[in-house]
């Protein structure tokens, strides 16, 4: 008898095994053509919550079983090693990775969860993860895993692809944050991706401390959750839940130092008789054309080492809240619906030109059209766009202006001139970017010279090396991975705050110094050298006169989050 029951028990095993391979292998000649080689999906968990020495954690383990769970029941996955609590010591997970490394074909795909203490020793600035026997002298350092040391086990699997997801303290200096234009996420890109050795890190937070009690693996679990694709990749997953995390900054990036390949991706495959169960629905009041930026800390400014750096760049910790911002730079045709006028009759009424011999000129050499950023825009010129768009769509206007010092629209003695405008921060009306906040939208949880990466791009933005000195309709370069447009170049932005020195210590939500002569104008422009439009540069111009302003001055909209 129970011969007979060993036997049906590895037949269905085996068939089990069997429909598997045949399910996934549907969906990927399905979505990535007859061509793609699939060979087994391993999924490594090592969670730590009961602690030798370390402070006892809530989830971490909980957390771990759950993203199993989902993996098992909703998505292929051939095998599951786990390492939870007395098991996840520094010896057991050093053997488990030398297993691994013998085992793993290089079709094969592995999937690493780690949740637990993590620390960051200031000295050499190495991350290490905490294994459950860890001692906490820090500087023994007793059965700590260094960051360097993980990232040796990766980079040595014969497998292309991997993707590590590491919930835990100083999680972010293990992977290298910078990446291409962010790409339209389609078959072809699955394809092109798969085709490549991929070494893909996700992190809960970049060099800092993550709360007990994890937003990420929530937010994490919610996106497993709810994904109805067939295919979903490591950008796929960031790109939702860095929207749903408040309390750190999730960072994606390649592995460094592991042979990542640029545009390469892992891959998880859903069963397609699965349902997904859709989560708690997010706020269906955003703003058209904006988007819901969740705050964060973040660092302001640029390393010594960045190539073009100023030395009005110093780095510093600030925090910002949420904030709704514009997808798109604010357009000639949004102009005109609500001021009235068209670039070419500012430009007229500036210069004394004739616009019928103007046309030509503005077309030619500046860009004209209803997609085209709006241009000859001073500060107070926005200011007021702000305040009207806010009446008109019945918000409360954001700025107060006293305009008894004198008159936007005359030229001479502009820098004389100043008006007082005063900021309603309760108002839920249309307003201009605090000068952080405009960094920490671009940066869009990069550190790098771009939120492209280190070096400027074809896609990057608009400057004088591609742009044919003219402006470019918005939307035209990829967008940033918070689906912000036109951050690099095409027409400088205004900020709210008075340009002047940064105030050397960490903030939150700061609105720059209370007075000053010029406004700060960040981004670059059509005509900018590619070092000007590097995330941290930073200069001013003065906020009145449509003269100065020229035709290289726009902004973007900001609101209040709800």
């Amino acid at each position: 008898m129970k011969k007979i029951t060993l036997i049906i028990l590895t037949l269905f095993i085996a068939i089990n095994s069997f429909a598997q391979s045949r399910g996934m292998k549907e969906v990927a000649e399905t979505n990535l053509g007859n061509q793609v080689n699939i060979g087994k999906q391993y999924a490594l968990f090592i969670a730590i919550d009961a602690y030798r020495q370390w402070t006892p954690l809530k989830k971490p383990v909980s957390d771990a079983k759950e993203i199993r769970d989902i993996l098992k029941t909703d998505y292929y996955i051939d095998e599951v090693i786990e390492l939870y609590n007395a098991q996840a010591t520094k010896q057991n997970i050093i053997k488990t990775f030398t297993d691994l490394q013998k085992k793993i074909g290089v079709h094969d795909s592995l999937f690493i969860y780690y949740a637990g203490h993590g620390y960051l020793e200031e000295g050499s600035k190495t991350g290490f993860w905490i294994p459950v026997d860890g001692g906490t002298d820090i500087t023994l350092q007793d059965n700590w895993i260094a960051n360097h040391q993980i990232r040796g086990y990766i980079a040595g699997f014969k497998t292309i692809h991997v993707f590590m997801v590491s919930d835990s303290c100083f999680s972010g200096d293990i992977l290298n944050a910078s990446r291409s234009a962010a790409p339209q996420i389609n078959n072809e890109y699955f394809r092109r991706g798969y085709s490549l050795t991929s070494r893909q890190v996700m992190t809960s937070g970049a060099s800092e401390q993550v709360p007990d009690q994890s937003e990420f693996s929530s937010a994490f679990i919610n996106t497993l959750r709810k994904n109805t694709n067939p295919l979903i990749d490591p950008l796929s997953i960031y790109n939702d839940i860095r929207l749903s995390v408040k309390s750190t900054m999730p960072m994606l990036g390649a592995l460094s130092g592991a042979n990542h390949q640029e545009n390469a991706t892992f891959i998880f495959f859903r069963r397609q008789n699965s349902v997904a169960v859709t989560p708690t629905p997010q706020p269906s009041n955003v703003p058209s054309n904006m988007v819901l930026i969740n705050g964060g800390t973040f660092t302001m400014g640029s390393p010594v080492s960045e190539m073009g750096r100023d030395k009005n760049e110093v780095q510093h910790r600030v925090t910002v809240s949420n904030f709704y911002m514009g997808k798109y730079l604010v357009t000639q045709k949004e102009w005109n619906d609500i001021m009235g006028t068209t670039v070419r009759q500012r430009r007229s009424m500036v210069f004394n030109i004739d616009m019928a011999e103007d046309w030509l000129l503005e077309r030619t050499l500046f860009g004209e059209g209803d997609n085209y950023p709006m241009y000859y825009v001073s500060w107070y010129n926005a200011i007021e766009y702000c305040n009207k768009r806010s009446q008109i769509e019945g918000l409360t206007p954001v700025y107060s202006i006293d305009k008894r010092n004198g008159d936007q629209n005359r030229v001479k003695n502009f820098g004389d001139e100043k008006w007082v405008v005063t900021w309603n921060r309760n108002a839920n009306g249309y307003r201009l970017p605090t000068e952080a906040e405009w960094e920490y939208a671009c940066r869009a949880g990069t550190t790098t010279a771009y939120n492209t990466g280190e070096n400027i791009n074809s896609n990057t933005g608009w400057y004088e090396g591609n742009s044919g000195g003219k402006t470019h309709e918005v939307g035209k370069k990829q967008a940033n991975t918070w689906g912000i447009y036109d951050m690099h170049g095409n027409v400088w932005e205004w900020c709210w705050d008075w340009y002047g020195d940064y105030i050397n210590r960490a903030q939150t939500d700061p609105i720059g110094p209370s007075s000053g002569n010029e406004r700060v104008i960040r981004g670059g422009s059509q005509s900018s050298d590619a070092t000007i439009l590097r995330s941290a540069f930073r200069t001013g111009d003065l906020p009145i006169g449509i003269f100065d302003a020229g035709p290289d001055r726009g902004f973007r909209l900001v609101r209040n989050a709800l």
